[in-house]
């Protein structure tokens, strides 16, 4: 029989992958990575999965490295595994990696020294799109619309405190938000002062975002982005619309599933983007750009909504068949996972 551990998490898709693997007789196996003894743990298992999400604490310093060492020194298959996820939450990684592997994308300028950041946007063309490193749900994106702000978030993301991450979104629409987002920045700089104690920071972003800055070209005439997740061999197409007087659609919770409205070009160009980058699991986010309104890959996630995924009425397979039916995410990643073990333990 086979064994694949998970990691038991509150949020992510841990129990659907119990539910899925212990319908096809496969011994699920609580794993605790986070406790004591992690490596120990997975004795006896011939896989390990484990859904992790934007905690920096969590991606950068256990799940990453622990996942790394369980699939490259202990040669159990994980989910997901190093190429699936290395970039996750990070757009300075996915750039590269997209332009690398020469997957259309919008222009992307990355600058690590303050003074060649403001040689660029003195000469460049607004508006312009500058994004933290971090953050989903357009949390961490802005529009720049001219030199001067960009000049400030410049100086911003190269000062001795940097941003903070969800920082680029404050509230500033009402009076009372401004006040409030006033208020908080006096207290916290007060309590500093006085207690030498730093403000508490949302448990998601406590990871100051600084010396970096990253800008993306704007694309326009976008009312809505194509949401294209491929899972092996299967693509989940939706679009979702901006919210309202706003460019940004990821976040909005305003999807439509309608398949005959996703333009064919974007599932096509994700699954050959999926398989140049070999991933067992990618939600790729498209954006239309230039006259002939191609289809361009503003950012990539192994991770998703999962409930947005099932919504979809049906699936395209890489020979671009539709196949009517809603399907979990999870019970397609379970059925790839499973089939990567068989083959592991076969020696192929």
């Amino acid at each position: 029989m086979i064994t694949v551990g998970i990691h038991r998490h509150v949020e992510g898709f841990a129990e659907k992958w119990m539910e899925f693997l212990s319908a096809r007789g496969v011994r699920v196996r609580w794993l605790d990575l986070l406790g004591l003894d992690p490596l120990k743990q997975v004795e006896g298992c011939d896989g390990v999965m484990w859904h992790w999400l934007h905690y920096p604490h969590e991606l950068r310093l256990a799940a990453l490295p622990i996942l790394h060492v369980i699939e490259t020194e202990l040669k159990v298959p994980v989910f997901p595994d190093q190429r699936t996820c290395w970039h996750y939450d990070d757009k300075i990684a996915q750039a590269c990696l997209l332009d690398a592997l020469q997957i259309p994308t919008p222009k992307t300028w990355v600058f690590w020294r303050r003074e060649d950041a403001a040689q660029w946007a003195a000469e460049a063309a607004y508006p312009v799109v500058a994004k933290l490193a971090m953050g989903a749900g357009s949390t961490n994106v802005k529009l720049l619309r001219n030199r001067r702000e960009a000049r400030s978030h410049i100086a911003a993301m190269f000062s001795r405190s940097g941003i903070i991450g969800s920082g680029l979104h404050r509230d500033r629409t009402t009076p009372l938000a401004v006040a409030k987002d006033i208020a908080q920045r006096l207290i916290g700089g007060v309590g500093y002062m006085l207690l030498k104690k730093y403000p508490s920071l949302p448990r998601q972003y406590w990871m100051p975002q600084k010396g970096y800055v990253f800008f993306q070209e704007y694309l326009p005439d976008n009312t809505f982005d194509t949401r294209v997740t491929v899972i092996g061999g299967r693509a989940f197409g939706f679009r979702r619309m901006n919210r309202p007087g706003d460019f940004r659609a990821s976040g909005s919770g305003v999807l439509d599933h309608d398949p005959a409205l996703i333009d064919l070009r974007c599932i096509e160009q994700a699954f050959r983007s999926a398989e140049r980058l070999n991933t067992q699991s990618v939600a790729f986010d498209f954006l239309f750009a230039g006259p002939e309104r191609k289809p361009a890959i503003v950012e990539i996630s192994y991770c998703y909504a999962d409930w947005a995924v099932q919504q979809c009425a049906g699936h395209w397979d890489s020979r671009m068949v539709w196949h009517e039916g809603r399907l979990w995410p999870e019970e397609a990643q379970a059925e790839d996972f499973l089939k990567r073990i068989e083959t592991s333990r076969s020696g192929q």
